[in-house]
């Protein structure tokens, strides 16, 4: 039951990785410029902005994590089902806030925002791949649904890459001066986020 929790845990952990809701926490804003010398451009600043309001709404999909229940096997995959449901629609929503703010106003801005969603495009594949498995599966026992997280959790375990799609737009000088900035973002995210 152990191994279930902390399996089913890190499913979700890894899947909330993924989608850079972690991310944004730490990715929008500081309240120090990045350069005390240098400001980022308004029209980067907007951009930024933007992101960070459209990812929010995925995001926010996110905020309350399922219960597993290891005693209730079909009640656990069930909640997990949800969970992936939850998540495949919270990326959705992230890929279209990032390509809905346009092209940045920046030097290589389109190749930035095409990696991040290229790369949130495959983590929707994977995630994907596990919904359907998981769907797919018999849950009538512990020892069944012991397989199930485990086949889940071999899928899902190289989405907690720490710094997900974000850092492709980050990887770009002048966005990255712009995330620091955006007031936005730490308005949407909290404190110093």
């Amino acid at each position: 039951m152990k191994r279930i929790r902390r399996t089913a845990a890190r499913i979700a952990f890894a899947a909330v990785s993924a989608t850079a809701a972690a991310v944004l926490l730490s990715a929008c804003g500081s309240d120090e410029p990045a350069d005390a010398g240098r400001h980022a451009d308004p029209a980067a600043l907007a951009w930024v902005d933007k992101v960070c309001s459209g990812v929010a709404t995925g995001s926010a999909k996110l905020s309350k994590p399922p219960a597993f229940d290891p005693a209730d096997p079909q009640g656990t995959k069930t909640a997990m089902v949800g969970f992936l449901n939850s998540l495949s629609a919270a990326l959705d929503d992230m890929a279209g806030g990032i390509r809905n703010a346009g092209v940045p106003p920046v030097p290589d801005g389109q190749s930035a925002v095409d990696k991040a969603t290229t790369t949130l495009g495959e983590t929707k594949s994977k995630v994907s791949a596990t919904l359907t498995r998981m769907q797919d599966a018999k849950v009538t026992d512990q020892a069944s649904l012991q397989k199930v997280v485990a086949d889940a959790d071999s899928t899902m375990s190289g989405l907690s890459e720490p710094e997900g799609p974000i850092k492709h737009l980050r990887a770009n000088p002048e966005l990255e001066l712009a995330f620091a900035e955006s007031t936005t973002c730490r308005q949407v995210y909290g404190g110093n986020a």
